[in-house]
């Protein structure tokens, strides 16, 4: 019988072999945090997470036990609040039990939210992958991540209390999830090479995750640009827990990029492309995520056991069984779109 301790360790698993950094870059952000956590003093060490010694990723995180939980019905949601868990007591009440609640996003399931350095250094990676010269790319990165982190409270407390108090095991898994889409559109970028930016929208909509998002008037969007003009080189930006910053964005057309795609794209998000003549393709949020939770999900079964999952808060079942092992198989994972 699969336990919650078993999702939880071989997501990781999964997040680390489909990490575009490589092992080796992995393991030393791991020593990195063993060295912060030795020149700690005695008081603070008492409170460092130390999960994240052997944990890449503070976005995958066992947040309200037991560990060893088996699952055989897990209620699976984009984002888990009190009114999903209340949701899950109501069909547990009404013949359908489940044996933990599985978020996607990190809001309200404890620590996660905090632990930005985990999961949100990569966007710099992205940025220097792309020709952004590293200092300004991780100056860029820092100002983000240090701003996250003025805005923390703590109010994400109240996923694992509610957990608690409901009796259910409580875990989200993130980037594993972000990565998996991640690599599935910028391989269909690679196969496809969609010659505008009206492609782009075309591509996407082959896709039923976002067929579905379209059929509720949420279809992949073009933010500026035209439909008619060349892609030329497409940044398409996931994972790294949230979108770039818009001082990301001069950089990136500094550096050659023509189009980004990504999900969510704010005021400042779009003035900044307009203004340094960057296309941008905004993807519906939830259906990109399920792309990535489908994928992982069925990985999960395949490497482990089946076991039934009940979807929930913007999250719709697509059997994409066997397709993450196919792209972890067919070459080595994809820094960015082929130029």
């Amino acid at each position: 019988m699969v336990t919650l301790r078993d999702l939880y360790e071989t997501s990781i698993e999964i997040g680390r072999e489909l990490d575009p950094r490589g092992q080796a870059a992995v393991d030393r952000q791991l020593q990195q945090r063993r060295n912060e956590f030795d020149a700690l003093p005695a008081w603070e060490q008492a409170l460092y997470d130390r999960e994240r010694f052997r944990n890449p990723y503070g976005d995958v995180r066992i947040s309200n036990g037991p560990d060893d939980t088996p699952i055989r019905t897990a209620l699976v949601g984009i984002n888990m609040h009190v009114k999903e868990m209340l949701l899950g007591i109501q069909l547990a009440a009404r013949g359908r039990p489940f044996d933990a609640y599985i978020s996607h996003h990190t809001n309200s399931v404890g620590i996660s939210a905090s632990l930005v350095a985990d999961f949100m250094e990569i966007n710099a990676d992205y940025l220097i992958w792309e020709g952004v010269p590293e200092d300004e790319a991780r100056a860029c990165v820092a100002a983000d991540m240090a701003e996250r982190l003025r805005e923390h409270e703590d109010m994400h407390r109240i996923g694992p209390d509610t957990a608690k108090l409901l009796g259910y095991p409580l875990a989200c898994i993130h980037t594993p999830v972000d990565f998996g889409h991640r690599q599935f559109i910028n391989a269909l970028f690679a196969r496809e090479k969609p010659q505008t930016v009206g492609d782009i929208v075309e591509l996407m909509l082959t896709i039923p995750e976002m067929q579905e998002a379209a059929r509720i008037g949420a279809p992949p969007q073009i933010m500026t640009g035209d439909p008619a003009q060349p892609a030329g080189r497409i940044h398409a930006k996931f994972a790294g827990g949230y979108a770039h910053t818009p001082s990301a964005y001069p950089l990136l057309a500094k550096a050659g990029v023509n189009t980004v795609v990504q999900v969510s794209a704010g005021a400042g998000t779009v003035a900044a492309c307009r203004e340094h003549g960057l296309a941008i393709v905004r993807l519906p949020h939830y259906a990109t995520d399920n792309i990535g939770q489908n994928l992982l999900l069925d990985e999960l079964m395949r490497r482990l056991e089946p076991f039934e999952v009940i979807p929930c808060n913007y999250f719709g079942r697509v059997d994409r069984a066997g397709q993450l092992a196919q792209m972890l198989a067919e070459g080595p994972l994809i820094r960015s779109q082929a130029r």
